[in-house]
């Protein structure tokens, strides 16, 4: 139903971080936290029982390491990248966040959660210190995810943007795969006109708008428009 509250799985093995977002989610009419997973394990049973509409995975979960006899854990990154993958195989309506707090350290899970199916990316030092702001953040952060408006962080999407660098000194000539047309439409996107305006623009109706957007996102292998907007200003489009 349409008024039914949004449902948030966490993929989270750190008891802090696991109690902080459960009371975060709960305190939101609009929100019901179904679960938790720390892993893999189950998870397929799960998505299949409870249908969440978005998914927090963290990238960096622990795991016991292997030693002389000694306890210890090291954080596993690519368990939660599976589990992303995972997730967008089988439960494509899911909605799924990359939330970790090794973007700065490890800048290479950026591209490789995106690259996995990962929605959205949230860094979970980005938001404020103070635990009642930060519950606030982040229900906003998730609210904007379920509404197709979220936008990364400046931090996060320079550390892209430093890799979309190394990538294009390696393969120079990768122009995007459009058409005249659709570029036209992706210029006009890219530096944030609205459907209506770019038909004005245009002379064409907004569903045909729409219908170039559909297609430019197939096109470039992305889902969602802020994903092409990001894209298309990293070839130098549509940000002046």
């Amino acid at each position: 139903m349409e008024n039914e509250p949004k449902r948030v799985l966490l993929i989270e093995n750190d008891g802090g971080v696991i109690r902080s977002v459960k009371d975060a989610i709960n305190e939101e009419p609009g929100l019901r936290f179904v679960g938790n997973l720390t892993g893999r394990a189950n998870l397929d049973s799960f998505l299949d029982e409870h249908a969440p509409d978005v998914a927090l995975v963290d990238l960096g979960l622990l795991r016991q390491g292997e030693g002389l006899h000694i306890k210890s854990e090291v954080r596993d990154f690519e368990e939660g990248l599976w589990i992303i993958g995972r997730i967008s195989q089988i439960s494509p309506h899911t909605k799924i966040v990359g939330f970790s707090g090794y973007f700065a350290d490890y800048p290479e899970l950026t591209k490789k959660a995106l690259d996995r199916g990962a929605d959205a990316l949230i860094a979970k030092e980005s938001g404020p210190a103070i635990w009642r702001s930060w519950s606030n953040w982040l229900r906003a952060e998730i609210n904007a995810v379920l509404g197709d408006y979220w936008r990364m962080t400046t931090e996060v999407a320079a550390l892209l943007q430093a890799q979309e660098e190394e990538r294009r000194e390696s393969q120079p000539d990768d122009p995007l795969p459009l058409t005249a047309r659709q570029m036209e439409v992706l210029t006009l996107l890219a530096s944030g006109a609205s459907d209506r305006q770019m038909a004005q623009k245009l002379h064409i109706e907004e569903g045909a708008v729409r219908g170039h957007i559909s297609n430019i996102k197939k096109r470039m292998q992305l889902r969602h428009r802020w994903q092409v907007v990001e894209e298309a200003r990293r070839h130098g489009i549509g940000d002046g």
